[in-house]
């Protein structure tokens, strides 16, 4: 038997028993998480007094670093479930203060509350399991000897818990989820808790009848102080995962916390400790109990991919992991440490095949972004590639719900000249991903392509709607204004992607081809000079140089770039027969015999 003294408060019409961790409010159980509950014991027994949010999360999480934001959430709880009497109060910036009378009740009048109260031994539910839940029952009538009538009473219980578990009414399934970007314990650790919130993020997707939120919407709560519930509804989703990652010595430690958006209650909290070594294996967990606590029906498939591991080795899959976070930066120095990672990471594990597509596309990203020349970026990242439409078809009947598929297979379909099936698929994609920029983004740039400006025009205005210095709906915004001769807002646009890319020569060219084409000769001259000067410190794209001179009307000189375009093998260059630009130079023969040369599928 148990002889530590029996401790009971009375508030309100609440009776809290700390010993038997039971909370009643007019004799009838009111069930709490388990901090939930640690957590109104520590404000009720200094009841009167400010307890700071550092001692509050040093009382309840003794053994753990986890974020101020698993402290609101269970404020929030207790709150809902000790109704609006005003029992808590915050101080601002500095803690919590329980401000209701609180009574101490003997052992003799706690007894007899007790008698009469047998389903009050159900009171803490921990992570819903139904073997925790009837340990609870039996751990309760046992430390009661008034009710421990005989050991015979032990098989009745027994049945009235299983009863109990079978009658209740199950949840219903949560069919979305964001997964806020998780902080870490230090700031070297930052890579490895980006990486399992990208991670966690992926590997739900894979579960058909959940809706994930994508990473680029979620990524603008990182290292933000929110409200968990507007940020649930901000995203459209039934449940918000936060998660704390930090690690000392060879010991890791993962503190996750799920909530219900809709009720603003806690589903789960949960803690992952292992060694470094087991990171792996943590991760898996990570998904089988995040999708249980969701309630949501798995496919025998899709339990595969849940427990599906992408290597064995820790080592390789941080490496891994550290790749993605620089990559994520796309700048050149981002991406140069990036292929460090993933060049590591096969090193470890030579068939890591998720390292070696993160070599492919921070190769490609490289090029793409004109960091570094097509030739040297292109057939690097095609040695790590696969085939275009045949794996994108492949994605996309993998996982249906995965946006980013839908939106490259559409710019693929756009660049081949099927526009009906581009349209189909990038609007598939903002369906899966509504607050997606880059997707919305990209339905502008089809309307542009498909010479729609005025749509585009509507499309990408939204866009800066939802973020206004958003710099690639500015620059498709640009060239929509231009084709309809309004020059003036197209540099204006143009100008606003220099300022946040500085000296990037896709928007140096085209203020320099609006330049030309409004008139201004002097000035889009002295952005070729500028262009010029660019390209002893960096690669400069051919394609951009023709352009300008095209919109200045020099047809020799924007051949004799294009050329050179064409043998650099400048990615821009498959938009040539779409991009209205050029439609000063169709006519001329030279225009079509590039064409040819293409080999367009």
């Amino acid at each position: 038997m148990d002889d530590t003294p029996r401790v009971a408060f009375r508030f309100g019409n609440f009776l809290l028993d700390d010993h038997e961790r039971v909370l009643l409010h007019d004799g009838h159980t009111v069930t709490l998480t388990q901090k939930a509950f640690d957590l109104l014991v520590v404000l009720v027994r200094n009841s009167g007094h400010l307890i700071t949010k550092d001692k509050l999360l040093n009382e309840v999480w003794p053994d753990a670093v986890v974020a101020e934001v698993n402290l609101s959430v269970n404020i929030s709880a207790l709150r809902k479930v000790l109704g609006e009497d005003g029992f808590i109060e915050t101080v601002p910036k500095r803690g919590y203060r329980f401000v209701a009378p609180v009574e101490t009740v003997d052992s003799d009048r706690l007894d007899i509350v007790l008698k009469q109260r047998l389903s009050a031994r159900i009171s803490v539910v921990e992570e819903t399991h139904q073997e925790g839940l009837s340990r609870i029952l039996l751990r309760g009538i046992a430390r009661h000897k008034e009710l421990m009538v005989s050991l015979a009473l032990i098989p009745v219980v027994g049945v009235a818990v299983f009863w109990f578990a079978k009658s209740r009414p199950a949840s219903p399934p949560i069919d979305s989820i964001a997964v806020l970007p998780f902080i870490s314990n230090d700031a070297a650790n930052n890579y490895l808790a980006d990486g399992l919130s990208e991670a966690t993020i992926n590997g739900l997707s894979g579960v058909a009848k959940l809706r994930v939120a994508p990473r680029t919407n979620v990524v603008r709560y990182k290292a933000q102080s929110i409200n968990l519930q507007q940020a649930g509804q901000e995203l459209g989703v039934g449940a918000i995962l936060t998660g704390q990652v930090s690690q000392k010595d060879d010991l890791l430690t993962i503190q996750l916390d799920l909530l219900d958006v809709r009720r603003n209650s806690e589903i789960f909290t949960s803690q992952y400790t292992g060694k470094a070594s087991e990171l792996i294996s943590l991760q898996t967990r990570i998904f089988q109990d995040v999708s249980r606590a969701l309630n949501v029906p798995l496919t025998g498939h899709q339990q595969q991919l849940l427990t599906h591991r992408v290597t064995e080795n820790a080592d390789a899959y941080r490496a891994y992991l550290a790749g993605r976070y620089f990559w994520n930066q796309r700048s050149e120095s981002g991406l140069k440490k990036a292929i460090e990672g993933f060049e590591r990471a096969t090193q470890i594990d030579s068939n890591f095949a998720l390292a070696y597509s993160g070599l492919a596309d921070s190769y490609t990203t490289l090029g793409y972004l004109s960091y570094i020349s097509p030739t040297a970026a292109f057939p690097v990242a095609k040695n790590y590639a696969a085939g275009a439409e045949s794996e994108f078809r492949r994605s996309i009947e993998l996982n249906s719900n995965y946006a980013t598929a839908h939106q490259w297979y559409s710019v693929y379909l756009l660049a081949t000249g099927r526009s009906n099936e581009a349209f189909q698929e990038i609007y598939q994609a903002r369906q899966s991903d509504p607050l997606s920029l880059s997707i919305n983004t990209d339905i502008g740039f089809h309307h542009y392509y498909n010479r729609q400006y005025d749509e585009a025009i509507k499309q990408l205005t939204s866009v800066l709607e939802m973020k206004k210095e958003f710099p690639l709906a500015h620059l498709w915004l640009g060239r929509s204004y231009q084709q309809l001769g309004r020059y003036e807002e197209a540099l204006a646009e143009f100008r606003q992607v220099e300022g946040a890319f500085g000296g990037w020569a896709v928007s140096k060219a085209a203020l320099g081809y609006v330049e030309g084409v409004s008139g201004n000769r002097r000035e889009a001259a002295k952005t070729l000079s500028e262009l010029e000067a660019l390209s002893k410190q960096r690669f400069i794209t051919a394609y951009g140089v023709a352009l300008v001179y095209a919109g200045m009307g020099e047809k020799d000189k924007s051949f004799e770039w294009l050329k050179k375009a064409f043998d650099e093998r400048s990615h821009w260059l498959v938009w040539l027969r779409l991009d209205p630009r050029w439609d000063v130079l169709r006519s001329d023969p030279r225009f079509g015999e590039l064409l040819n040369r293409m080999h367009y599928p």
